[in-house]
């Protein structure tokens, strides 16, 4: 799949990399040959895993760069041009492992490939193992082995109750975690790991598979483990979570318990899934068990129920356009003009993150709406006037600036989402009443560009005066 794409000398060019080294011996430059990978869905104990390893003085595992989330046939420009720069704009990857200085990127010349960028983290302390830890590799295990055949993949399992369980909690205050579909990533990804693990364990990869309730109730046994996989003395240091450096996790809300510097489970207040949500992943949970008995030696009961062909497929497909759509977010961070994405991420920040870090949609739709009665059902009837008007009207006429004004006040008297709501509907009303009254407008490809131009336009507009009224609000409570 990918040998081969990124550079065809890796080996030699590795080799040259690390002569330029000064102090590292035969088996350092060994090391450097044969990164290690964790992976695991997001939200099942990869952050801790990493973590404690990372306290053992020679294990440098670099925290989530993701340098391989990316297409596969443009891998090989990965590391072109101002690649440090953008690795830094896209996560601040290098400042969080400390591998800015002074110089800026002057120190990062030499880095043309993953491997260099693992060995070089591990150089700052004199690491002999170095690798990555990313929850986006689970659906790359193939693609890594291909790359590297001698690495080692420790892969952790958890409950895929608790990894939901634990991804709603950390969407009450992440967007990434709040966005929609992130069940069927969850899922995905999952069953990818679950399926390429064993496809590559087959062609010879060494693979270290742990269970998360085990690295928290049996943290030295797991430690030890780990370090006679990886061939590095165990370390006491390991089993002191206060004591590690998590500079290179991010400082979200959503590691707050980890930062505690307690290994332990976190305890929940009530249950966060819907009924129906905790039974399908209870039958994924059989089933990715079942797939893995080898090790995980699951229960033997026949009648319990498995996930059906179309539950299957369904997910399959949602999850892996999902995920191909982040990593086509991915890319254009690579390729786009870094002054286009400047200006992107200045926009995004200022309609999406308020001064404060309020967030104008915490409560329901519909506490929204008894809250709002009276302006959404205004709203609902302004729109419905503006439609009669529309269809009784010449089709070539443009009502665009009528539909917009119950969009804006909603946006600025409820909230953006339910604006959002009312954006979708009068982008579809207006193009359906072109359609019937002009048979001009009734080319599939005229229908939804009607459609789209009057979405993107409308949504714009209520994201402004959305974040223009939280503005507004912040203003005026600093000013009482």
């Amino acid at each position: 799949m990918v040998a081969g794409c990124i550079e065809t000398s890796d080996d030699a060019q590795m080799s040259a990399f690390v002569g330029d080294v000064s102090g590292c011996d035969s088996q350092s430059a060994t090391a450097a040959g044969n990164p290690v990978f964790i992976i695991g869905v997001f939200r099942s104990g990869t952050s801790l895993l990493c973590s404690l390893l990372n306290q053992n003085p020679d294990i440098a595992l670099m925290y989530e760069c993701d340098v391989w989330n990316f297409p596969n046939r443009l891998l090989k420009s990965r590391f072109d041009q101002n690649w440090a720069a953008r690795l830094e704009f896209y996560n601040q990857a290098l400042s969080r492992h400390r591998m800015v200085d002074t110089r800026g990127f002057d120190g990062l010349a030499n880095i043309r490939t993953p491997l260099h960028l693992y060995r070089a983290f591990g150089r700052q302390k004199g690491a002999l193992v170095s690798g990555e830890k990313s929850p986006f590799y689970c659906d790359r295990l193939v693609q890594l082995h291909e790359r590297y055949p001698q690495a080692a993949f420790i892969l952790v399992w958890r409950n895929p109750v608790e990894i939901y369980r634990s991804v709603l909690k950390a969407g009450q205050t992440s967007r990434f975690f709040g966005k929609p579909g992130m069940l069927s990533r969850l899922i995905y990804l999952q069953e990818q790991a679950v399926q390429q693990s064993a496809q590559i364990e087959k062609l010879g990869a060494r693979i270290y598979r742990l269970d998360y309730a085990s690295l928290v109730d049996q943290t030295e046994k797991i430690c030890r483990e780990t370090c006679d996989f990886l061939g590095v003395p165990f370390d006491p240091c390991m089993l002191e979570l206060n004591t590690a450096d998590l500079s290179a996790i991010y400082n979200a809300p959503h590691h707050a318990f980890l930062r505690r510097g307690v290994i332990e489970r976190q305890k929940y207040t009530g249950d966060l899934m819907a009924p129906g949500i905790k039974q399908k992943l209870e039958r994924y949970r059989r089933r990715w068990e079942q797939m893995q008995a080898g090790w995980l030696k699951p229960a033997n009961n026949p009648d319990a129920p498995l996930p059906g062909t179309l539950e299957i497929l369904y997910h399959r497909r949602v999850g892996r356009t999902l995920t191909i759509y982040d990593s086509l977010v991915r890319t254009g961070f690579e390729f786009l003009p870094l002054s286009w994405l400047r200006v992107y991420r200045m926009f995004k920040s200022w309609v999406f993150n308020p001064r404060s870090g309020a967030i104008d949609e915490k409560t329901s739709l519909r506490e929204d709406f008894q809250e709002h009665r009276f302006t959404i059902l205004l709203a609902a009837a302004a729109v419905a006037l503006i439609s009669y008007i529309h269809y009784q009207s010449n089709p070539h006429l443009h009502f665009g600036l009528f539909y917009a004004m119950p969009c804006a006040l909603l946006a600025l008297v409820v909230n953006v989402r339910w604006a959002s709501l009312f954006v979708l509907a009068c982008s579809s009303i207006a193009p359906i009443i072109q359609y019937a009254g002009d048979s001009d407008y009734r080319p599939t490809g005229v229908f939804i560009w009607n459609f789209l131009t009057r979405l993107v336009l409308l949504q714009l507009l209520v994201l402004f005066i959305g974040r223009i009224k939280l503005d507004f609000a912040e203003d005026g409570y600093k000013a009482t």
